[in-house]
């Protein structure tokens, strides 16, 4: 297979256990404070990371890991933490497939954050979809519910948070490493979870097993299978690309949740979402447009 189609099957693939792993936090997060299920989220998410480490050249690569990389991969933990945190917030307060619509919101911060950190040109097309994202946005802040509208908030925060380390990745993502930002990842976030536990006075008794599975499938779907799929598509597609492909996630939660829920969007929030979805497209399809003149210019200055 194609490095290309490769890719495209990689974003594919995470767009799909994204999707899924929406729906079991919704379930997983009904009866416990966030702080707690993300605890334990995140200690399933390290113990099924352990398993690459049966082969010798990944306990390598954890092992020998520069102090430079190690402080990146600290602050993508953060960060990620931190969108994580926000995104959980949200999903309990609406409806899954609404929460799905609002994280696509994540690609125009990131643009504009390309924009101001690498200093990337931001085009007129990419404004245009970004002012029909944003419009989608605001449909669903101030033409809803007020729960809907607090969960926009945290989705906003969540996607500046998780956009400030989509930007990271990808101008490192070759030497992160899929394996070792993983594991350093999920163990970082442990310890975050742990002290917002503390700090908020709760308790870390075992709570009931339905909510521990919850937990350990939303994170093999979600910061294990969802991360490794996304950071393998960026290895073989471009950003663009893989950006595109994945702006599924929401039609994937809005399918399960319909099945598993028996949940679905009202009209005033499928217009927000496809507004947002439409902005986001805008913008995907234009950049792909951007890259591939490129491309073959340099297929024809290699003689390939």
């Amino acid at each position: 297979m194609k490095p290309e189609r490769l890719g495209d099957l990689y974003a594919l693939v995470c767009a799909f256990v994204c999707g899924l792993g929406n729906i079991v936090l919704k379930v997983g997060l009904k009866d416990i404070s966030t702080e707690q299920f993300s605890f334990y989220f995140f200690v399933f998410a390290f113990i099924i990371s352990l398993f690459p480490l049966l082969k010798p050249e990944h306990r390598h690569s954890i092992i020998h890991v520069p102090g430079n990389m190690l402080g990146l991969i600290g602050l993508l933990s953060i960060l990620f933490t931190l969108g994580i945190y926000t995104f959980q917030s949200s999903i309990r307060l609406i409806e899954p497939a609404t929460v799905a619509f609002l994280s696509r919101f994540e690609v125009i911060i990131t643009i504009v954050l390309a924009y101001m950190i690498l200093k990337e040109r931001l085009r007129c097309i990419e404004i245009v979809g970004g002012i029909i994202a944003v419009a989608g946005v605001l449909i669903l802040k101030f033409e809803t519910t007020i729960a809907i509208s607090q969960a926009a908030t945290l989705m906003i925060l969540s996607s500046f948070f998780f956009g400030t380390a989509e930007v990271l990745v990808k101008k490192y993502v070759n030497q992160l490493g899929t394996i070792r930002f993983i594991f350093y990842r999920n163990l970082f976030a442990i310890v975050i979870f742990y002290g917002m536990v503390q700090i908020r006075g709760q308790d870390l008794a075992l709570p009931e097993p339905e909510i521990l599975a919850s937990a350990a499938l939303a994170a093999l779907l979600l910061p294990v299978l969802g991360r490794a799929t996304y950071m393998e598509a960026l290895k073989r597609i471009n950003i663009s690309r893989a950006a595109l492909i994945t702006q599924s996630i929401p039609l994937f939660t809005a399918v399960f949740a319909l099945i598993l829920l028996s949940t679905i969007p009202t009209p005033i929030e499928w217009l927000g979402g496809i507004l947002i979805i439409a902005g986001v497209v805008i913008v995907k399809i234009s950049e792909k447009k951007l890259i591939m003149p490129n491309r073959m210019q340099v297929d024809e200055r290699s003689g390939k």
